[in-house]
């Protein structure tokens, strides 16, 4: 059967979201698109979709995608990310081979471009259960870097007190403090693992500017000068949703600047946002978090009622650094 590789189109939404629907039947990653979803994930600003996306065809139907996303701002290293999946019914055919090889070229070629002989990673996430993927990323120089946990939790219970430490006051989440809530995210996120510096645009693409970002459900967390020391943004995915039956919100990203943490404000920030879910007739929670994050934040979500339910790796090429002599 001929394939045919091509860039993805602004018109294949529908295609994809089928695409994906009938992936996440095998694979059950818990992710579902509705063509707006597709647009959004896909299709970005912030994505170059000519040269950083691929879409296989055969006889007119979409049976796999793919799409390659670098960082903008680098730090230590340039992360570079492979995303993508073939069609269950179209597997172990080498087409998830040729898609994950041209990604990994293309991310190289990326890297390059922007940020020339510094180091790079360049990777992809594999779920827990999916010994396939993990079998192609090792045979194609990919290694397990990183381990994730999915943490939920129900919310038909208790949920903790709120007690703000002195100096810090919760709050809703304000438009007029988007700017400095991004600003705030950079900072408490470097160092990290994988963290950049998120630009206005891409704040806008995929984070505040998400359609699934629920303001009314996010808070903040304000020092005593009144300035934001830390954040919790929360998300409601309708796609998801309707999938499962249920209601339930998506903590997308929490944090803390350094000058807040060991005060109780991240326990504070967390409670604020239970409470708001519990009080909006929210369902359940739902939470990623990196299984070695150095700042408590697994105990913290622990001792909130989060239990872990699905645990993912990510598994990167190494670049160095180039030397002058081997740009030569």
């Amino acid at each position: 059967m001929d394939t045919i590789w091509r860039p993805m189109g602004t018109d294949d939404a529908a295609g994809l979201a089928t695409l994906l629907a009938a992936a996440e039947a095998v694979d059950e990653f818990g992710e579902h698109y509705d063509e707006d979803d597709v647009r959004e994930h896909f299709m970005a600003d912030t994505i170059d979709l000519e040269h950083d996306t691929r879409v296989a065809v055969r006889d007119g139907t979409i049976v796999a995608c793919g799409a390659v996303v670098g960082q903008v701002v680098m730090r230590e290293v340039h992360t570079v990310w492979c995303s993508g999946v073939v069609d269950p019914g179209h597997r172990r055919q080498g087409i998830g081979r040729e898609l994950l090889t041209w990604q990994l070229a293309r991310a190289e070629e990326l890297h390059r471009a922007r940020f020339g002989g510094a180091p790079a990673s360049l990777g992809i996430d594999i779920g827990e259960h999916h010994e396939g993927r993990r079998a192609l990323a090792r045979e194609l120089g990919l290694e397990p870097v990183r381990h994730w946990f999915e943490m939920n939790r129900t919310l038909d219970g208790a949920v903790p007190d709120v007690v703000a430490p002195d100096g810090i006051t919760i709050e809703p989440f304000a438009w007029d403090r988007d700017d400095e809530v991004r600003r705030a995210h950079n900072v408490a996120f470097r160092g990290h693992y994988g963290s950049t510096e998120r630009t206005p645009q891409e704040w806008k693409s995929w984070f505040t500017g998400s359609k699934a970002f629920r303001p009314d459900l996010s808070v903040l967390a304000l020092d005593h000068q009144g300035d934001v020391g830390g954040y919790a943004l929360a998300y409601v995915y309708v796609a998801d949703n309707v999938a499962s039956g249920r209601n339930e919100v998506f903590l997308g990203q929490i944090g803390t600047l350094p000058s807040c943490r060991s005060t109780g404000a991240g326990r504070a920030l967390l409670a604020a946002a239970l409470a708001a879910w519990k009080a909006a007739g929210i369902d359940a929670a739902s939470l990623g978090v990196d299984s070695e994050n150095g700042t408590g934040a697994l105990g913290l979500y622990e001792r909130a009622g989060f239990a872990v339910t699905k645990r993912s790796s990510s598994w990167a090429r190494q670049l160095g650094a180039l030397t002058a002599s081997d740009a030569t």
